[in-house]
């Protein structure tokens, strides 16, 4: 499994820097407290999430903010925790509160979080540049930044600062498992199985480890092996529960879709939070699309809806409706999937997400509504509303929901049977998604080009990724595509 930011934005900062020198040393960057009984309980707090052991790491981080109610990078691990999105934004804005009574370094890592949570994805890129280059030997700063590279899908240069944190701390098992995901997504999977085997090698009784060469096992094909390993990680602990959606996954994509369900009911059934309940039920949404069973995963979305309403967590209702939406739109129920991105729009300017997040939003709803248009062949509304996404993106500095405007555009040119042009726009959208690949093979079919559609269509096919709504809408049609 990756390292979690939260339930809601992928935010770029891991969890927390390093301790072990003095404040103003260039070594590594301090830790401001006031207590040393909540330094003690943040450091345990942070051990447990580097191994993403988050249901565990929160109640010690909730111990270090009770002990030091002005602690800031406690608020931020414990934020990339969260179990809800209402829980996320208010541990930011903790931490946020605080920015001016911390070390630089901590000054950096927070506005680095508040920026990508805000959308400005080069803004934090640039807080992560200026917290390398004031603190070159802090292992976990160039793994952040990394983290950042392989996010704007810069994979060279994401393996290279994996590698630096390697070079710094050879024993820091983060970095292993964050290059391992680098190089597969680079699409090097002999490397990047040495990269989790040695990450499995330095904490052998941890769960994660498995877990992740288990992903990557999956993504090979080699689905046996993955499972194996995954129900390693479950054998060192029952509530890791990432292994049962990926052996979910397994299943699945082996169209055992039953057997899939009974493992995400144990998921639930073991659930210890609210976020962990909303995990399964979305895992069984996409496994009733991947079955054809359109009904039954807008049930699960509507559940996960319930779960954020009973919290008052807007926000978390706000991003529901708009998967909702998503669903109906690709089901041809454009009227309902309209109504639903209108009723996403409104309960995110009701939440008590940032200003700046609710204009990414809105951006974001903009692209809906485009695409809503494009399936009516309102084609001109529909670019209009492309273009608002992709400026006001662009001005954002964030090059991956740029690269979203650019699906949008690229969807909007294949509806109108423009395909030179929805090529281009496809290419530079996000091209680890499956839902792209699929796209872009139906635009070389429409070109007869049907080498380049074949060779999409088996990406889109064989993606084998974690539970994924849009890969469960297309995988079906790309192997029928294929004649399988």
């Amino acid at each position: 499994m990756r390292r979690a930011a939260g339930p809601v934005v992928a935010v770029v900062l891991l969890s927390g820097m390093a301790f072990g020198q003095p404040a103003g040393s260039a070594k590594k960057i301090p830790i401001t407290t006031s207590s040393p009984e909540a330094r003690n309980s943040y450091l345990k707090g942070r051990d447990l999430a580097d191994k993403l052991r988050s249901d565990e790491a929160r109640p010690l981080l909730n111990e270090a903010i009770i002990k030091d109610p002005n602690f800031a990078m406690a608020y931020l691990l414990r934020m990339q925790t969260a179990p809800s999105a209402k829980e996320f934004f208010a541990d930011l804005k903790s931490a946020v509160a605080a920015v001016d009574k911390v070390s630089e370094g901590e000054r950096l890592s927070i506005r680095a979080s508040e920026a990508m949570t805000d959308g400005n994805t080069m803004e934090g890129g640039k807080y992560l540049q200026k917290l390398v280059a004031a603190y070159p030997d802090d292992e976990r700063a160039h793994e952040s930044l990394g983290l950042y590279y392989q996010g704007l899908q810069q994979y060279d240069q994401a393996i290279a600062e994996s590698q630096k944190a390697i070079q710094l701390a050879p024993d820091y098992a983060p970095a292993y498992n964050l290059l391992g995901y680098q190089f597969r997504d680079a699409q090097k999977y002999k490397e990047a199985e040495a990269a989790f085997r040695k990450y499995i090698e330095l904490i052998p009784n941890e769960p994660n480890p498995y877990d992740s060469l288990a992903e990557l096992l999956m993504k090979m094909g080699r689905f046996g092996e993955s499972i194996e390993n995954y129900k390693k990680a479950l054998s060192l602990n029952t509530h890791f529960f990432s292994a049962y959606r990926g052996i979910a996954a397994n299943l699945m994509y082996q169209d055992k879709h039953q057997e899939a369900l009974e493992q995400l009911q144990k998921e639930y059934d073991l659930a210890l939070n609210d976020g962990d309940r909303q995990d399964a039920l979305f895992s069984m949404a996409v496994c009733y699309m991947d079955e054809g069973k359109f009904s039954e995963a807008l049930e699960k979305i509507s559940k996960i809806s319930s779960l954020a309403e009973q919290r008052g967590d807007k926000a978390g209702v706000a991003f529901n409706a708009d998967t909702q939406g998503f669903l109906l739109l690709n089901a041809g129920r454009v009227e309902e999937a309209k109504t639903e991105f209108a009723k996403a729009l409104e309960l995110a300017h009701q939440s008590a997400m940032p200003d700046a997040t609710k204009k990414s939003f809105e951006l974001g709803n903009d692209g809906r509504m485009a695409l809503v248009a494009s399936a009516k062949k309102d084609f001109e509304s529909a670019k209009r509303e492309a273009e608002v996404m992709k400026t006001g993106f662009e001005a954002l500095g964030n090059p991956a929901q740029v690269r979203g405007a650019h699906e949008v555009l690229g969807i909007i040119a294949l509806n109108q049977e423009n395909y030179d042009e929805a090529i281009s726009h496809l290419n530079e959208a996000n091209l680890q998604s499956p839902y792209v690949m699929f796209q872009l093979a139906k635009a070389y079919a429409g070109k007869k080009e049907a080498g380049k559609a074949t060779d999409y269509y088996q990406k889109a096919a064989d993606a084998n990724t974690l539970p994924d709504l849009g890969y469960a809408l297309v995988r079906k049609q790309a192997k029928k595509a294929l004649g399988k």
